[in-house]
């Protein structure tokens, strides 16, 4: 008989782990982005807005790490369901609607810091998810 390593076979203390891996990947992309490019665009979303080279390599780090993390939550999502009914999920869910609408309004009209309210936005409702899911 072949056993098979599940996300809920594993000890706490090793899922904890790898979460806070995947949390730092995602940190030193963060970083990475925020440092300054060749400004040679890949393609261009706007007069103002285009990634680079690097920027695409840096955002993979983020995308990578943040995908292992969305699949350790979705394996815990009965938890947050627990919630799906309280006025304060309802919320969060609607600003998500606001969040991406700020970032997307920022890229394409040249907005300068727009975006910084809807990432505000979004990281918080995630923040509070991946806690719900991951306690």
């Amino acid at each position: 008989m072949t056993h098979y390593l599940h996300f809920d076979s594993t000890p706490d203390t090793t899922i904890m782990t790898r979460i806070k891996i995947l949390l730092l990947i995602m940190l030193v992309g963060f970083i990475i982005v925020a440092l300054p490019d060749s400004d040679v665009r890949l393609f261009s979303i706007s007069k103002e807005h285009g990634p680079s080279l690097q920027d695409a390599i840096r955002l993979l780090l983020i995308l990578v790490a943040y995908v292992l993390l969305l699949i350790k939550v979705w394996r815990q999502k009965e938890k947050v369901r627990r919630y799906q009914h309280t006025g304060i999920f309802q919320i969060g869910l609607f600003a998500l609607g606001p969040g991406h609408g700020l970032i997307i309004a920022s890229l394409l009209n040249d907005y300068t810091c727009w975006w910084v309210y809807g990432v505000i936005l979004i990281a918080a409702i995630q923040v509070i998810v991946f806690y719900l899911a991951l306690k």
